[in-house]
């Protein structure tokens, strides 16, 4: 055991790995541009209770502040492979949607002032860097592909795959840092009902701050959306292991005589364990085990708006948003299928199923500057958008980066894993 750890101190830092004693528990990571080395396993292994709060006595659910251009990403790499990582001679060549790279991208950061010349970003530019901050500042010096019958299904920050190194049965690196499910999990329900007794462990011992939001609904995890699942995880869990998500969201909206084309938008339960009190789209679910897109769109819309048949007859699909967003909870590689529903202007969804505080119905104008607001859920964002540059209310004349910002709500998720066992990335120095 204390020879694999030690050959995974050294890996995850590739060419510059300080291999600590095998005595010592942490890792010591560093960058080739000399960062300063940080102990990763002093900064995860926190009790769940402590982390930051905010005014509500809730758990913050926001994306990482003062990310630097200065490590690997999917931006600067156009797709993740264990061979660039490390490397000093790196060929970084931008692939940046036309927009110039910021020393620094915080979450309240916004570019107001022209770079060479061309225009600066629009809120709703911002707004897409925004959700889609892994894809844009992941640092994937930091990660390692995560690999299921030696195909890549996700991707696993060092503070998770050390915790994996515990578990030398279920979880195996290879000599070039990637970490797959033991081959001796022959089978669908080997492997689920092992990770499932790791993911129990680390919830017991409060490892994880995603944990504490069990939900007892569990994803399947894919290679591809059309492939056979290899394993179910709980929901919880999937942003630890950076394995793909889907979702399905529907845009209720009516032309309503005094306000005008609206949404409906509903406030979230304080109750919900991610994105409590915050705004979001009328109705929204996860793909779980067992259901279909449209299965799932119809309980949904069910559920939480107690939407009657004879108007979901009129639900029209919409096709699909993608994004790559990072939290304190992990990664999350996330595609929504999406929907839109014209309701009659006498219309008024209620809830049913406790998981909606409110139902508002918000004219389009005022939608166009709630999705700025901190109340709104980062995540929900991209559907929104979507819909209103599918109805013209974002349009060329109001954004002149239209082109960019519909390529940010469609990153390619299915083409970032391409990772697989039988590939021989270059062996660390």
């Amino acid at each position: 055991m204390s020879e694999s750890i030690g050959r995974f101190e050294m890996l995850l830092s590739r060419g510059e790995a300080h291999l600590l004693g095998t005595s010592e528990v942490g890792l010591s990571l560093t960058t080739p541009a000399s960062r300063p080395e940080v102990s990763v396993n002093s900064s995860f292994q926190i009790d769940a209770n402590n982390l930051l709060e905010d005014g509500n006595g809730l758990e913050c659910h926001s994306p990482p502040l003062c990310l630097t251009e200065s490590k690997v990403t999917f931006l600067s790499l156009g797709a993740f492979s264990p061979s660039n990582i490390g490397h000093s001679k790196l060929p970084c060549t931008q692939l940046s949607f036309g927009l110039q790279p910021a020393r620094t991208f915080c979450e309240n950061s916004c570019t107001s002032v022209a770079i060479n010349g061309e225009p600066p970003m629009s809120k709703f530019m911002n707004l897409a860097r925004k959700f889609n901050c892994f894809y844009f500042n992941g640092d994937l010096q930091r990660c390692r592909p995560f690999l299921v019958c030696g195909k890549q299904v996700g991707v696993m920050q060092a503070k998770v795959v050390e915790a994996a190194c515990r578990y030398p049965d279920v979880f195996q690196m290879d000599s070039s840092g990637m970490i797959s499910m033991h081959p001796s999990l022959k089978t669908y329900e080997e492997r689920s009902a092992r990770i499932n007794h790791v993911l129990t462990q680390w919830k017991e011992e409060r490892l994880f701050v995603t944990l504490k939001g069990w939900r007892n609904e569990c994803y399947e995890v894919r290679t591809g959306f059309a492939d056979p699942p290899l394993l179910k995880m709980d929901r919880s869990a999937a942003c630890l292991f950076g394995v793909r998500q889907y979702g399905v969201e529907i845009n209720g909206y009516t032309r309503h005589p005094q306000l005008g084309m609206s949404l409906w938008l509903q406030r979230r339960a304080l109750t919900k364990p991610t994105w409590p009190g915050k705004w979001d789209n009328m109705v929204a679910g996860g793909l779980s085990v067992g259901h279909s897109v449209l299965d799932t769109a119809l309980k949904e819309a069910e559920e939480e708006a107690s939407i009657p048949a004879y108007l979901l007859a009129n639900l029209r699909s919409a096709g699909s948003v993608s994004f790559y967003f990072e939290s304190e909870r992990g990664l999350f590689p996330n595609t929504e299928f999406v929907y839109d529903l014209e309701l009659p202007a006498d219309f008024v969804p209620h809830n049913s199923d406790g998981e909606v505080d409110i139902f508002e119905l918000v004219p389009v104008s005022q939608v166009m500057e709630r999705i700025f607001t901190p109340e709104y859920k980062t995540t929900s964002c991209p559907t929104t958008l979507d819909f209103l540059i599918r109805h013209g209310f974002i349009n060329s004349d109001n954004e002149p980066r239209l082109p960019e910002l519909v390529e940010l709500l469609h990153i390619p998720l299915h083409y970032l894993y391409s990772q697989s066992s039988s590939q021989s990335p270059i062996s660390p120095n």
